[in-house]
């Protein structure tokens, strides 16, 4: 399902059309250095934190700002990953940056799923659908409303954020080795693949869902790599490996927000129209496996 890649969950390289690759994302992120692995992924860790904060200080989209600190939580939780068994303290850093995500988790599937009706909306009319799109803007609306209540402004996971760059300053970034680093891009690639076979095997959300973290981790993983020119077992990856990898992240998250929209419709009141809407949606899944 090709044209589903039109919705904001999916546009991690920055979908036309789409304005939330923008102002949120590092740009010219500059090479790393060979020589000096540590400092070179310290600069990236912390640019990783200002991106974080950025995001989450924007005011004038909440919707494409909870977006792109996700997207920035992720990279630095990728990141920290590949330092694992090192010198590094990064327990507390990296717990902390989970639950961050997790609490912007359902304020991002919100605005998704709203994105991805509109989108099937366009492609394949149904009388359902402007009904079941007004009920998922009020209920996307209704939990940006509850969170901004609790946390105005963002400004409490804004403070997380600055004692997670706090920690990870302090941290001996001197004594990290470009072995270690190897050694956890290597994990990540074997545990890629041992998902990948779980998830052929099991069929099922659940094993789907894991494989594609393990896909999106290592995907963000070879890109930092690529820039310290880190690659496992002593072979450059392919740039059509990073594509692939890329092509099979958005694929699985399209299927993973389908199902989701699915769910939502299944919920909902009967209106004339919902049977059409629920076999688009399933017609859709379909195409998309």
């Amino acid at each position: 399902m090709q044209a589903a890649r039109a919705w904001p969950g999916q546009c991690e390289r920055g979908s036309p059309g789409l304005g939330l690759h923008c102002a949120f994302t590092p740009s010219g992120q500059s090479p790393m250095s060979a020589a000096n692995p540590g400092e070179s992924v310290r600069k990236r860790a912390m640019q990783e934190c200002r991106s974080i904060i950025a995001a989450l200080s924007a005011s004038q989209d909440p919707h494409a700002a909870i977006h792109a600190a996700r997207k920035a939580i992720r990279r630095l939780r990728a990141l920290l990953a590949l330092l694992q068994d090192s010198a590094l303290e990064l327990d507390d850093a990296d717990r902390r940056l989970q639950r961050l995500g997790d609490s912007l988790s359902d304020l991002r599937d919100a605005h998704v799923v709203v994105q991805a009706a509109v989108y099937l909306q366009d492609a394949h009319a149904a009388e359902a659908w402007p009904g079941i799109i007004a009920r998922l803007v009020q209920r996307r609306d209704r939990l940006l409303q509850e969170a901004l209540q609790r946390d105005p402004g963002f400004e409490r996971r804004v403070r997380r954020v600055v004692i997670v760059q706090e920690q990870l300053a302090k941290q001996p970034w001197a004594k990290l080795r470009r072995s270690t680093l190897r050694s956890n891009l290597e994990r990540s690639q074997r545990r890629a693949r041992k998902a990948a076979l779980r998830a052929s095997d099991d069929g099922g959300t659940d094993a789907i869902h894991r494989w594609r973290r393990k896909v999106r981790r290592l995907r963000m993983q070879l890109d930092v790599a690529q820039a310290l020119k880190l690659h496992a077992g002593h072979a450059e990856p392919k740039s059509s490996d990073a594509r692939a990898l890329h092509r099979l992240s958005d694929v699985l998250g399209e299927r993973q927000d389908l199902q989701l929209l699915r769910n939502l419709v299944r919920a909902m009141p009967a209106a004339d129209g919902k049977a059409r809407v629920l076999d688009q949606l399933r017609d859709a899944e379909a195409a998309d496996g």
